[in-house]
This record gives C-alpha cells, structure tokens and sequence, in this order.
C-alpha cells in the first residue's frame, strides 16, 4: 500500500468527500418547476420530478385541450366542507367568483403545454377589503393533471389567509402528498371523489357545457350545516357517489365477481386507493 504524505491524505479524503456529496444530491429527487404565467394575483407553473438528471415519468394525458369556459364551469362547480366553530361544518365554493376566470385561463393554457411528465401547479390570490382602506389576502392552491380521460385536481389551499408579514415572500406552492388546511372536497356525479381533498373530473360530460351544480349546492355562498358524521368523509355520502345508488342485487353475476376481486387487490394492496376507487365506478357505470 502506498503511503501518502498527512497533507497529501487530508486533500485525498476531502476530494472524495466531495465526489460523495455530489453524487448524493445527483440521486437526490427534487422538484423543478417552469413558470407559465406569473402575475400579482396568480402563478402557474409546470412541475416536474427530477431524480440525478432523469425526469420522473407520470404518462400523464399531456397536453390536453380543454376550452377556458368549460373550466370555467368546472371550477365554478367544486365546493369544499370546513369544520365550523363550535359545531357543524361550512360549505363553500372552492373558488370565488372573481378568480375562476384567470384560473380557467391559466389551467387551460398549462395544460395545453404541459408534456406528459408534468403536473400543473395553480396559486390564485384573492384580495378582500377591509374598512375600504386595508385589504386581506387568501391564497387558493392546487395541482392539476390529466388522466385516463380524466381531470384531476388536488386543492391544497383554499381560502387560506396570507399573513401581513409574509405577503412578500414567495406564496407556498401545493404539495402532492402534502394537506396544510382541514377541509374535504364534496363530490357527486360527474365530479367525483379520489381523495379527501382530491377530485377526478368528467370533465368531457355535458353538464359541463353550461354552469353547474352540485346537489345541495351553496350557489356560490357560504353555508352551515350540522355534522352528518365525523369521519373525514360521510360513508353514506362516499358511497352514494361510488355506487350512484345501485343495489347490489341489480348486479350482474360477472359485476359481483369482479367487485369481489377488486376488493381483494385492495386489501392485499395490489392497487392504489384511487385506482379501486375509478375501476369500482367504471365497473358500476357498465351496467
């Protein structure tokens, strides 16, 4: 073994210190984003997942054509359910009316850029006065994506109020696997749920030609009403919308069997919780 000079040794092992570090972080999986648009009162950006020099791949249906009014009237549609003090919950829409025009907007130009290993990430701010002098901001945020004929958005932030102090710093980006605020989407034939804060859309469905509403709707208001459960989301309602209210004994011999399958890949974890949630109404829609 050759022996080195102590100098000689030191610079040796600080040059593979380094070499180690670098190849670290070249592993390291990080998140790059390229903006679309970026004013004061919305960004949107392009996300991808880089791990070394190599892009996460989604196969995500990019880029996709969807027409600013249908989005428009899908965004207009989505309401989310918040605890209320004391007891109850508040059922508002997930987007003023004064943003869903420049969402729209930027959704659709995102999405008709965005390439298949890529997600769209939304920031929309809402201004509201206060004395007529002063004014307050919320931030509403999500991701988006397009999936087996699918729309898909992940809300992260909705109405979240921006504190003074950080009205300058750089407004938080959405996460995906990553809830900030205690809230649940409401979901219902063609808007569905895939997640307590998540909804895959149809978004090719008639209903979306002109506005539209959820039952029960708020109309764009604020509304209360008591708990129907404390689960994150109600059963009754979860399975409303999975089953569209089918009895299993109009089922056909071949659905059961298939339901009961499904439901084992589940329970053996063979597939996601979004993936048994689209098949289980695909194969409901198919009678």
């Amino acid at each position: 073994m050759i022996s080195l000079p102590r100098s000689a040794r030191a610079l040796y092992v600080l040059l593979i210190g380094l070499l180690l570090g670098v190849s670290l972080a070249g592993c390291a999986t990080r998140t790059v984003r390229h903006s679309v648009i970026k004013r004061h009162t919305i960004q949107v950006d392009l996300v991808r997942q880089v791990s070394g020099f190599k892009v996460e791949e989604l196969g995500h249906e990019h880029p996709a054509i969807i027409s600013t009014q249908r989005l428009a009237n899908i965004l207009a549609a989505i309401e989310v359910e918040t605890p209320a003090p004391g007891e109850g919950i508040i059922r508002q829409p997930a987007f003023a009316p004064e943003m869903i025009g420049q969402t729209a907007e930027g959704l659709a130009q995102a999405l008709a850029e965005a390439t298949p290993d890529e997600e769209v990430g939304v920031k929309v701010i809402r201004t509201q006065a206060r004395l007529g002098i002063f004014s307050k901001k919320f931030l509403t945020s999500f991701l988006a994506y397009m999936d087996n004929g699918q729309l898909y958005l992940l809300l992260r932030r909705v109405d979240w109020p921006i504190k003074e102090s950080e009205e300058k710093k750089p407004w938080p980006e959405p996460m995906k696997h990553r809830k900030v605020m205690n809230f649940r989407v409401v979901s219902g034939e063609p808007i569905y749920f895939a997640g307590v804060q998540d909804l895959e859309i149809d978004w090719q469905s008639d209903v979306f030609r002109t506005a539209f509403r959820l039952p029960g709707s708020t109309k764009g208001e604020k509304r209360r009403r008591e708990v129907i459960s404390s689960s994150p989301v109600p059963r009754d309602e979860l399975e409303s919308v999975e089953d569209g209210g089918t009895d299993l004994r109009d089922l056909t011999s071949d659905q059961l069997r298939a339901l009961a399958d499904l439901e084992d890949d589940r329970r053996e974890g063979r597939i996601t919780e979004l993936d048994y949630q689209r098949e289980r109404r695909q194969l409901l829609r198919e009678r």
